[in-house]
Formats: structure tokens, C-alpha cells, sequence
């Protein structure tokens, strides 16, 4: 491992990784000090990008605090923060203690490529992780579309999961304009219809579900 130094991170939640040109004055930038970086292969590399994981203790162990963050007047230290890059791209990962990966960013395009760089130069670093789950791909969306999907997917899932059915079959008809007897299969065309695509159906269902939240809290 090596350090790189004075770079800019956009950690958002987990499903959500936008490319640089899409970060704006409301996201929380990361200031960061001083990071670690490792080489990987490029198949460890896709796995972390497209898969929420699990990462072994021999690599928290050897990042715990290393990570230092500008924070005003102060230093903040993260406990298990790096970047991963396979010589052509580079993520930074934050982990939380059992070594879930529960924050991602990319970097800004010319910070990138440097240290794109400096990482082909240096021995891959081989370590074990589990595969926890595929994270939605976000290659083909823009970031609205992005935060779309993923309030869709989490409403979607939330109903399934806590039996809210007349919700679940509500947000069927809205979008497909017929019904359909079997709630799983009802959960899973939902799914299916966010994968690749946003179309103004969605929107209109994220609007109404939006409208519904704002009169829940009055």
C-alpha cells in the first residue's frame, strides 16, 4: 500500500456512484488528507464496483485509520477508508467494521488518471471477500434517473417485505394498467421494469409516492 495525498471524494449512499461531472453543491465532497491505495485485478475490481461485499480482516486490519479527512479547523480519521484501482480506474471504499463495503466514489477525472498511474506500478494485492449482493447498475442512468431507481427499488422491496400488498398492487396498476394475483410476481415485474431503464411511468409512480410521504409527515 501506498499514499496518496490532497484528492476529493463524493461518498453517497452505496447504490449510488456518480461519475465527476455529476457531482453538484449539495453533495457532501470529502476533503481527503491522506488515503491508501492498493492494486487489484480487474475482476476484484468489477466485483467491488458491481457487488456489495464483505471484505476479510486482513485488509481492515492494515487500513484501520489510516484515512485522514479535512474537517474546517481539524483532521477527521475514517476507520476503514481506501482506494482499489486495476491500472486503469480507481473507487475509493468505505467500510464499516465487519467489513461491509457501505460507501463508494469516484474520483475527478485528472486525480484519476494519475493515480491510475501510480497504482499499475505497484505488485497487485490479493485478499478475500464475499459477495453479498449485485448493486443496481448505474453505467446507463443519469444521476436523476439514478435517485429515481433507487427510491422505487427501496419502496418497492419495503411493501413486499412488510405485506403493505394493496400499496405493492397500487403501484402495479399505476404502471402497467392491469393487475395481476400473485404479489411476488407483482414485486418482481416491478423490479424488472427499473433495471435498465427510467421512462416517465416511473417518474410519475415516484412523484405519487413522493405526495404520499409529504402528507404522512403533516
Amino acid at each position: 500500500m501506498i499514499y496518496i495525498y490532497d484528492i476529493l471524494l463524493n461518498f453517497c449512499d452505496n447504490n449510488l456512484i456518480y461519475d465527476f461531472y455529476e457531482w453538484n453543491n449539495n453533495d457532501d465532497i470529502e476533503n481527503i488528507k491522506k488515503i491508501g491505495l492498493f492494486h487489484v485485478s480487474r475482476e476484484v475490481f468489477d466485483d467491488l464496483l458491481n457487488y456489495e461485499c464483505i471484505i476479510d480482516s486482513k485488509l481492515l486490519i492494515e487500513t484501520y485509520r489510516t484515512c485522514e479527512v479535512y474537517k474546517s479547523k481539524r483532521v477527521k480519521v475514517l476507520d476503514y477508508c481506501f482506494l482499489i484501482s486495476d491500472g486503469d480506474r480507481v473507487l475509493a471504499l468505505e467500510l464499516n467494521k465487519e467489513g461491509r463495503t457501505i460507501y463508494k466514489s469516484k474520483l475527478l477525472l485528472d486525480e484519476e488518471e494519475e493515480i491510475a498511474i501510480l497504482a499499475s506500478n505497484l505488485e497487485i494485492y490479493n485478499f478475500n471477500y464475499k459477495i453479498i449482493k449485485k448493486v443496481l447498475n448505474n453505467r446507463y442512468f443519469t444521476r436523476e434517473e439514478l435517485l429515481i431507481r433507487n427510491y422505487l427499488y427501496k419502496e418497492i422491496e419495503s411493501s413486499y417485505k412488510n405485506r403493505k400488498y394493496d400499496k405493492l398492487r397500487y403501484l402495479y396498476q399505476e404502471y402497467f394498467d392491469k393487475d395481476n394475483i400473485s404479489y411476488k410476481s407483482i414485486k418482481n415485474e416491478l423490479i424488472d421494469s427499473i433495471k435498465y431503464e427510467i421512462n416517465d411511468k416511473h417518474r410519475n409512480l415516484y412523484n405519487l409516492l413522493k405526495i404520499s410521504s409529504k402528507k404522512k409527515q403533516v
